[in-house]
């Protein structure tokens, strides 16, 4: 059997380990008593960072890169060795590969606290570690896709401008900008979704204008990232594109820009990462019918530049809830069972909630509240200094713990500041 291996754009789950000693072993039996094949990943620069990063002295380096403590080439090797002992078929992923010198913003995302800015700190200086990274991934020989992730240097400011000034924008950043328009306004596009649906989109001048401004600098971002991989890994590897780290629903007419541009620049991405309106941890709270017509139509545009959509932030309000009822069989009529869907955090959960139901005083309950402690204790701090993690959101969420305190619970598993 071989594994690790290159899976290609079909239907599979992409799993996050976070702690490979504590979830490899029971991830991968559950793997084998369902004949499942999987990806298996950690976020870069923030779940996992290069040996030098990790091995560094505290302080050297933010807290928050490669917090997991686990490097890249630890978690690549642990979970091929698992993988052939439990005879699983696995694809080993760098998820969130991103050119940003900072993962502070990637945690403040994820926390609520926003931090959508753009980035201010040297591009070129962001893909030296990129290239740090890939490096160590590709040292092992096992390393098989990519998950790329620009999203951080889309300009918001063009969705703003008025049609003059995203006028004059366009111009600047694209020499071949009549090009472009005419490339995307002399016909209009078709597709076809999974229940024979026909969707036509027609774009006007202005439109293209504005989503070619708001994409210029992601593109370039994405292409170079790209590069660095293909400079490095000579063995058959994917790609998926990450564009779900946004703060609003991906429309159709932006990802086929982003789609139609990318194969230009001669990448084919076997999965693209739309935002279709989920939250990190968070059930799905919209209509499941306009949640299933939306994704029918952004699967229907992927399908025809030969790519499957991925869906990010899979776990919801808890380890058992998924999105919510509905929300997977949902996921699966609009992209006719051709999806790949990321859980992470889920199984940290699961871990924490397990140690949480031990008895008082028992070896598990300590570790458990040593661990609940150490964190609580480390954000307090953070609040108190208006440190790097300081948001209004993590405020909040250190008042409501105390209040929970105060009311008697002692250590709640789903209190936010905690989760």
């Amino acid at each position: 059997m071989e594994t690790p291996r290159y899976l290609g754009p079909i239907h599979h789950p992409a799993l996050g380990v976070r702690i490979p000693e504590v979830l490899l072993e029971g991830v991968f039996r559950a793997l084998s008593r369902t004949a499942t094949a999987a990806g298996i990943m950690l976020s870069y620069h923030r779940e996992t960072a290069p040996e030098y990063v990790i091995n560094a002295p505290p302080g050297v380096y933010e807290v928050t890169r490669g917090h997991t403590g686990t490097s890249i080439r630890s978690y690549i090797l642990s979970a091929v060795e698992k993988a052939r002992k439990n005879g699983v078929v696995i694809e080993a992923e760098a998820d969130h590969l991103a050119a940003i010198t900072t993962s502070v913003r990637a945690v403040m995302r994820i926390s609520g606290a926003g931090a959508l800015q753009a980035p201010s700190a040297s591009l070129e200086e962001a893909l030296r570690y990129v290239e740090d990274e890939v490096r160590e991934a590709a040292d092992t020989r096992f390393i098989n896709f990519f998950t790329l992730d620009a999203c951080d240097y889309i300009d918001y400011r063009a969705d703003k401008l008025d049609s003059r000034e995203v006028e004059s924008f366009f111009e600047q950043v694209y020499d071949d900008h009549a090009e472009i328009v005419k490339r995307y306004t002399s016909h209009p596009f078709r597709f076809i979704t999974e229940d024979g649906g026909v969707v036509e989109l027609r774009l006007r001048r202005e439109d293209v204008a504005r989503i070619a401004v708001k994409l210029h600098k992601p593109l370039e971002v994405i292409k170079r990232m790209y590069d660095i991989v293909k400079s490095y890994v000579t063995w058959p590897v994917g790609f998926e594109i990450a564009f779900d780290e946004t703060p609003y629903l991906t429309r159709a007419e932006e990802l086929l820009f982003l789609l139609q541009e990318l194969r230009l620049r001669g990448i084919q991405p076997d999965f693209v990462a739309p935002n279709v309106g989920f939250e990190k941890r968070a059930d799905y709270a919209g209509d499941i019918k306009e949640l299933e017509s939306r994704v029918s139509v952004l699967a229907s545009i992927a399908r025809a530049f030969g790519s499957l959509l991925s869906f990010h932030s899979g776990s919801g309000s808890s380890p058992w809830s998924g999105k919510g009822p509905g929300v997977y069989k949902a996921l699966l009529r609009a992209t006719g069972r051709k999806l790949k869907y990321k859980v992470s955090g889920v199984y940290m959960e699961l871990v924490f909630h397990v140690l949480s139901r031990q008895p008082q005083g028992s070896p598990a309950r300590r570790l458990y509240e040593e661990i609940y402690q150490a964190v609580v204790d480390y954000l307090e701090e953070q609040v108190e200094a208006r440190g790097e993690l300081y948001s209004e959101t993590l405020e909040k969420q250190l008042k409501s713990y105390f209040a929970r305190i105060q009311a008697g619970e002692k250590y709640p598993v789903d209190a936010e500041v905690f989760r």
